[in-house]
């Protein structure tokens, strides 16, 4: 994603990081976006605090059995049940795993880390393995809604750096392993826009009116408008008015908030000139077209690191962690890594990463870039996500 449909989370030091989420083709309506987020945070919430009000022995006995059923199981199955975003994999990692472990792999893809909470809450789907966004993971092992992972399983985790691979506080054990890493800034078409600068404001420019756009993602574009102003990505609620003003300056400006694949293909058809983008779209754009400037704004962006996941009915076990295992092979994650223009916090996979990407300052910024940089953390707290929630639904009342 993350792109930036986040749910609570301990934040960390930006410097920790490297950085790129996956982008979903699936086409969404952006005025049903609040209303499934909100729904997802209240649901998530609602589950943490029923945890919260089980710490006795059993709950504890439960917890246990189910890292013991990964330690415990015989064989992988022949099928492992993947969800992730679609094009979120190297072109043959699938094959290759395939081919390694005689695993076959049944993947689908999904919208977004809202559409996979609420599908896994009401038992609609049964996954072995899932990629998520590290906020919508961390509140779902506070729900108790994940694996316990079996780290013997996982020797390539040893190449994880250190401060991208830490137990939960609660109980010492590692439910999370972190993917892909990136950021959030804007794209410009230099070719129509040469002045353009390295400041959000560039999508407030009314000279532009009609050729530019934003993310249909409401925290992202919220944190937008926020560092413009020269507020955190979450502002405090008495923030939030000015926010809200300059959200509704700029809507009329706007070709729209759109999908974040569909926005990154008009970006490189040439139409709008200046869009909100996340690292690795922004990037596969580039590739495809050199007018094309990704830009991390001189006011700071968001950031943030996706994992790798085990749910609790996991049937396969055994294979997710082969797979994970499998992803974290230095040559492995190299592939990947090149392939979608997106850090890796895989240290021995650096020698084997393309070197325009170990060069590129926007995949690995520069500390000073580092420095801008802001994850969402816990959101700001309640009452400053209810209130971003009820103006996004304004704002795109009649998108």
């Amino acid at each position: 994603m993350n792109q930036c449909n986040r749910l609570l989370w301990r934040p960390r030091e930006c410097n920790q990081r490297g950085f790129t989420p996956g982008y979903p083709r699936v086409l969404h309506d952006p005025r049903m976006m609040a209303l499934r987020f909100s729904l997802a945070l209240l649901s998530v919430i609602l589950l943490v605090f029923a945890a919260a009000g089980c710490e006795d022995a059993g709950d504890n006995g439960d917890m246990s059995r189910g890292k013991a059923g990964i330690a415990g199981s015989a064989a992988a199955s022949s099928r492992l049940v993947f969800y992730n975003w679609e094009e979120y994999l190297g072109k043959n990692t699938l094959a290759q795993f395939q081919e390694q472990t005689g695993i076959e792999v049944e993947l689908h893809t999904y919208q977004d880390d809202e559409e996979m909470l609420a599908a896994l809450q009401s038992g609609a789907i049964s996954a072995d393995l899932i990629i998520l966004s590290e906020p919508v993971a961390m509140e779902m092992v506070k729900a108790r809604l994940l694996m316990a992972l079996d780290m013997n399983a996982l020797p390539n985790a040893a190449h994880i750096a250190s401060g991208n691979l830490i137990p939960d506080a609660a109980t010492g054990e590692h439910y999370v392993i972190p993917y892909l890493m990136g950021t959030t800034g804007f794209l410009v078409n230099a070719k129509h826009i040469p002045d353009h600068g390295s400041s959000w404001r560039l999508l407030w420019d009314e000279r532009f009116k009609g050729r530019m756009a934003m993310l249909d993602t409401p925290f992202e574009v919220f944190a937008a408008a926020s560092k413009m102003l020269g507020y955190p990505v979450n502002p405090l609620p008495e923030q939030l008015d000015e926010v809200r003003r300059a959200l509704w300056q700029q809507k009329p400006l706007l070709a729209g908030y759109m999908d974040r694949i569909v926005l990154m293909e008009k970006m490189v058809s040439g139409e709008p000139w200046a869009a909100q983008m996340y690292s690795g779209d922004g990037l596969t754009a580039v590739e495809e077209n050199p007018d094309l400037i990704f830009v991390i704004p001189e006011e700071g962006c968001a950031a943030w690191v996706d994992v790798l996941v085990v749910p609790l009915q996991s049937t396969n076990v055994e294979g997710a962690l082969e797979f994970i295992n499998f992803v974290h092979t230095p040559e492995i994650m190299g592939d990947i890594s090149s392939e979608l223009w997106a850090a890796t916090p895989n240290l021995a996979a650096r020698e084997y990463i393309s070197p325009a990407v170990l060069r590129s300052s926007i995949v690995y910024p520069l500390q000073s870039a580092l420095d801008r940089c802001e994850y969402f953390g816990d959101m700001g707290g309640a009452e400053s996500v209810r209130l971003r929630l009820k103006c996004w639904a304004e704002l795109i009342a009649d998108q």
